[in-house]
């Protein structure tokens, strides 16, 4: 049991930050595919720093410790460290899947961890060690942890966010329709206590969804889509997707929805959820400058004020309020944020915006 309070990846973040300062070991607890190694991986991007994965579950104890060689002056034998261990700067060492290292290589680790050294060899002073692993409850390989270990680390219970998630897909290619599901089918990003309750191999994960979002960019063939997304997700998660997809295959391109106006323009906008969230993420791929968050906006502002039928109103305003606010996030990522607030379209939607407030 993994006594500490679940942390999502934003919320383990300033964690991270205040560790790696101390150079105080920490350990991700979380389940298969959760994105512990891609948290690791964007911490290190974001400070500039070097970082060295070794993957324990597919090294043994003596690729740790070196090979012994004789020295010819002092006729002792010494060790060579294996040229995977940082010998100087700074960075991380991220001993990714300790939990099922075997027991002898475990033991090697943990020298690694406690003592920054492994035999003869010492980790260099600006080097940080971060550990992951699963859980036994989680269904994966693992060995248990000895308290005096536990008691050396910082230890968090990673968990997933679909919000989270779905602004770091914006930012890694991840398609439109994986990130329109997660967004009105928050539950099916991650289902590994149920896979695990229901006995199934296979589940949705944040990994698997990335791979899903691969294959639909390659493989346009709805068929072999089908079969290719079952055996990522699951036949049920994969069941619920296609669902979705089919509403999001009756959305007109983007190009043609971003060059219409007047009565051609409403004629081409969504009226399911699943269609608004996934125009919101389509509309947001394609800001690149100025000219291109202007005509996004043209469209997000005709978005709110389309009126739906009795008994089939959409949360209009609140899907354009995310697209607006992920839209200038993206603007302010790419340098033209401060020139998008003076343009007619933002002075527009900011108009708009007041009255809903006005009037709420």
């Amino acid at each position: 049991m993994i006594n500490t309070v679940p942390l999502t990846p934003g919320q383990l973040s300033p964690c991270l930050e205040t560790l790696h300062l101390l150079k105080m070991p920490a350990y991700l607890h979380g389940a298969p595919g959760i994105g512990k190694s891609s948290i690791i991986r964007d911490f290190a991007a974001q400070k500039g720093l070097k970082l060295e994965v070794l993957i324990l579950s597919q090294i043994e104890a003596a690729d740790l410790r070196g090979l012994p060689a004789l020295d010819p002056i002092s006729r002792r034998t010494t060790w060579y460290p294996p040229e995977f261990l940082p010998s100087e700067g700074a960075g991380i060492l991220f001993l990714d899947e300790l939990s099922a290292a075997e027991p002898r290589l475990q033991v090697a680790a943990y020298q690694l961890i406690l003592d920054r050294r492994v035999g003869d060899y010492q980790l260099p002073p600006d080097w940080w060690v971060v550990g992951a692993g699963n859980a036994p409850d989680d269904g994966a390989i693992s060995f248990d942890m000895g308290s005096a270990l536990a008691d050396r680390l910082v230890h968090f219970k990673v968990v997933p966010s679909a919000r989270e998630w779905i602004r770091w897909g914006q930012n890694h290619r991840i398609s439109s329709e994986v990130l329109a599901f997660i967004q009105v089918k928050p539950d099916f990003l991650e289902s590994n206590g149920l896979q695990q309750q229901n006995g199934q191999l296979i589940g949705p994960t944040p990994r698997s969804w990335e791979r899903v979002s691969r294959v639909l960019e390659l493989e346009k063939k709805r068929s072999t889509r089908e079969y290719l997304v079952s055996g990522i997700v699951g036949e049920a998660a994969s069941a619920e997707f296609f669902l979705v997809v089919e509403e999001l295959a009756d959305l007109a391109p983007i190009d043609e929805i971003l060059s219409a106006s007047g009565a051609a323009l409403d004629a081409m906008l969504p009226r399911t959820l699943p269609a608004l969230y996934g125009l919101t993420y389509s509309l947001t791929a394609t800001v690149t400058d100025v000219e291109s968050a202007r005509a996004a906006m043209r469209v997000l502002i005709r978005l709110g004020e389309i009126e739906d039928a009795p008994n089939q109103e959409l949360p209009r305003a609140e899907v354009q309020a995310l697209a607006m606010e992920l839209l200038l996030e993206r603007a302010g990522k790419l340098g033209f944020l401060l020139e998008l607030g003076e343009t007619e379209e933002y002075e527009i939607y900011r108009e708009r915006a007041r009255q809903i407030v006005d009037l709420g």
